[in-house]
């Protein structure tokens, strides 16, 4: 092959062209393997027993993709589902509540769920119901009739979160939107930029938004407080370490628990020309350190 100098250079110049095949072969078996689970994900959700029919009728279905007003099948799939995908409940702050995420219609047609939430429920409700208003007011009944009071729990310095209904898959792609403390939407990767936002039923009620790693989308609330509802919402942590594993959450909840009084000192400090959010922490996290103790 022509080409082995040059795979054996960008491979560090390894002598063996045995060990740089196996290694190719490797590269290749990997990646079949990630395709076909992919294929089995799909395969899954789009079985029969959980598929949804909708129907929109339009002249042109290009010509209305241009006007926003009229592009009805994006509409629709930007809608939420008024049964809950995700449900924990969780301890911190001497505070016990309960966190509830809503998945928008497009969010069902992704690999990120688990197929098996797409059951005679969801289908009856969705496939009975085409106007837009009702599936937002069915939303907003079951959200307000899914929140928990707070009870106060013994131990302010306790943290611990449980999960109680799952149906999303470790590690998915998406925006996260908070509606109100307990009450989230979650849709695709891109699905609430500021085009579609002006255009959404519900945009009155989408208060912030931020993605798996923690980077803000957009906020309403200009709120800069870990117990206030917003970017920085403990809430927001709580649920990237339940969904996505990610470290800075881990440790945005181990200064929530342990050293409160310096996050919240800091955070009131912080003038955001670095960012919001995720990108803030590690800013933070350093001032903490050489601030003393109270």
């Amino acid at each position: 092959d022509i080409y082995d100098d040059y795979i054996r250079f960008l491979s560090g110049e390894q002598q063996s062209l045995m060990e740089i095949s196996y290694t190719k072969q490797q590269q290749k078996q990997k990646q079949k393997q990630k395709a076909k689970s992919q294929d089995n994900d799909t395969m899954d959700v789009f079985d029969k027993r959980h598929r949804l029919h909708f129907i929109s009728k339009m002249a042109n279905y290009y010509d209305a993709t241009v006007d926003k007003e009229e592009d009805s099948t994006k509409a629709l799939l930007s809608l939420p589902v008024s049964f809950p995908i995700f449900t924990a409940e969780y301890s911190a702050g001497g505070k016990t509540s309960v966190i509830n995420i809503y998945p928008t219609i497009q969010f069902l047609y992704s690999h990120h769920i688990m197929s098996r939430y797409i059951n005679e429920d969801v289908q009856s409700l969705l496939n009975n119901s085409s106007d837009k208003s009702q599936i937002c007011s069915d939303f907003v009944a079951s959200a307000t009739e899914g929140l928990k009071k707070e009870e106060n729990c013994a131990d302010p310095n306790k943290f611990h979160a449980e999960v109680k209904l799952q149906f999303i898959k470790q590690n998915p792609q998406f925006s996260l939107v908070g509606i109100q403390p307990g009450v989230y939407l979650i849709g695709m990767k891109d699905q609430f930029n500021v085009h579609d936002r002006e255009n959404h039923p519900m945009s009155g009620m989408l208060q912030y938004a931020v993605d798996e790693i923690g980077f803000v989308l957009f906020d309403k609330t200009n709120t800069k407080s870990v117990d206030d509802f917003g970017p920085y919402f403990i809430e927001n942590y709580i649920l990237l370490d339940l969904l996505s594993k990610q470290e800075v959450a881990q440790n945005v909840i181990t200064y929530y628990c342990k050293h409160k009084e310096k996050l919240d000192k800091c955070l009131a400090q912080y003038d955001e020309k670095q960012g919001k959010g995720f990108i803030c922490w590690r800013f933070l996290f350093n001032q903490t350190t050489t601030l003393p103790d109270a």
